[in-house]
């Protein structure tokens, strides 16, 4: 099913994504995953079925980052939480900032294949998302995050999304 979350569009196949996780199980802390579906609103958990992935299995995490102070500046508390998932599929397009780095071969080794349309997004607009309800979701290729060989591909049938949110405490 072709998904378009500009600037991306996605060949997702759905079916696959939740065969991929009746038998893969990413979460690190299912608690973190279960306080994450709880304050999901019903379009977010809507999202979610819609591409096939299972919430309760994905990688979730949550920690505190201390800022230190400078100078004039006071320190500070980060509230980070993220969530990375996987999900079967294939890019159809990607934004040029991705571009540029998948096409570098010293970098990543991937060939990007000629029938991958690249989408030129307006100068100085700040980096692309896709908004979830509120969340900002940045799709990517799996390769930088993921160790396994069957991911160092370009085709490699899996796209990876990524959910970083913020708050100050």
């Amino acid at each position: 099913m072709i998904m378009n979350f500009h600037p991306w569009k996605i060949d997702v196949d759905v079916d696959a994504t939740r065969q991929f996780y009746e038998e893969n199980d990413c979460a690190e802390d299912r608690d973190i995953n279960q306080k994450f579906y709880d304050k999901m609103s019903q379009a977010q958990k809507d999202f979610f079925a819609s591409i096939g992935v299972d919430i309760q299995k994905i990688k979730a995490k949550e920690r505190i980052h201390e800022i230190p102070g400078e100078e004039d500046l006071p320190g500070g508390k980060v509230y980070i939480r993220t969530l990375d998932f996987l999900f079967c599929g294939r890019f159809l397009s990607i934004p040029d900032y991705q571009q540029h780095i998948y096409s570098d071969e010293e970098i990543t080794g991937l060939e990007l294949p000629d029938t991958l349309r690249v989408v030129t997004m307006p100068e100085g607009e700040k980096l692309p998302v896709y908004d979830i309800d509120g969340w900002a979701c940045v799709f990517k290729h799996p390769f930088f995050r993921m160790e396994e060989c069957q991911y160092k591909k370009w085709d490699c049938g899996y796209v990876m999304g990524s959910i970083l949110l913020m708050k100050d405490l």
